[in-house]
Order: C-alpha cells, then structure tokens, then sequence
C-alpha cells in the first residue's frame, strides 16, 4: 500500500475534487437563470464523459490491434524455430554421429 503525501499530485486532485463536492449542496436553483446554468453544467459533464469514452475505446482499439500484431509476430517466430529444429534435427539424423 502506498503511503501518500500532501504533496502528491493525487492528494492535490484529491483535494479538489473533494472541495468540487462540497460546494455542490450550497447551489440552489431559484430562478430560470439557475436553471439553465444546472443544465448548462449537465450538458457539459456529458460531453466531458463522451470525450472520455471516446479517448478510451480509441486506446482499448489500439491496444486490440498491438496485441494482434505480437500474436501474429509470435506465431512466425514460433513457426521459423520450428523450422529450425527441423533442420537441426535433420542435419544431425544423417549425421549420426552427433555434434562436435
């Protein structure tokens, strides 16, 4: 477990999301004004989660199209040792005698 100090950057996050927090239950909606500036910030949120989204199914699609080029990689190496033993195996079948 980490221990973590006032310093850390994720402590400062911390701090702020927790100072976001607490000042939500102060705002009140009294007049169309309000409103609006409530629903302006939903709206907003919901782009903000979009983005996220977008950014992260954008790096899940990268990461699917790397690990797919290393299995494919993996495979020709597997397939090139394989053909090496053959050879190897070959090579000392007639020999018959073995390696010096």
């Amino acid at each position: 477990m980490k221990n973590y100090k006032a310093t850390d950057p994720e402590m400062i996050q911390a701090q702020e999301d927790l100072s976001k927090l607490s000042n939500l239950s102060n705002r009140v909606i009294s007049n169309d004004k309000d409103l609006f500036q409530e629903l302006i910030t939903i709206q907003s949120k919901l782009c903000e989660i979009s983005a996220i989204k977008a950014n992260f199914m954008q790096r899940y699609e990268d990461i699917l199209d790397e690990q797919y080029q290393i299995e494919t990689k993996l495979a020709v190496f597997q397939h090139e040792m394989l053909h090496s033993f053959e050879l190897v195996f070959r090579y000392y079948k007639t020999k018959k005698k073995g390696f010096k």
